[in-house]
């Protein structure tokens, strides 16, 4: 789908965390294991507990999946990529972002 040219990405989809995929229990072992590894002050890696989810705004349709990197900075995760889809065209971040894992 072609969009009118001089539009933005953030008009066109939107970004906010979404939980990781997998099942209920795998979900709650991630929350576990963040609880925990916070109960030792960074001596164990915190599990990533959700990703950075890109939507068309229009029909919800999910467009990029982005894991955040950093569980202790969540936000600037999200931050990034709401300044992505801001300063890019919708074709240009869906090349560049829809080919990351």
């Amino acid at each position: 789908m072609t969009e009118p040219a001089g539009r933005t990405a953030a008009e066109i989809f939107v970004a906010d965390f979404e939980r990781r995929s997998g099942s209920r229990p795998l979900h709650a072992l991630r929350v576990a294991g963040a609880f925990v590894g916070s109960l030792f002050q960074g001596l164990l890696p915190l599990p990533a507990v959700h990703d950075v989810v890109v939507r068309r705004r229009d029909d919800g349709a999910e467009v990029a999946r982005i894991p955040v990197e950093n569980p202790d900075l969540p936000g600037d995760t999200l931050r990034f990529v709401t300044d992505e889809l801001a300063s890019r065209g919708p074709e240009e971040f869906l090349a560049e972002w829809s080919r990351r894992p």
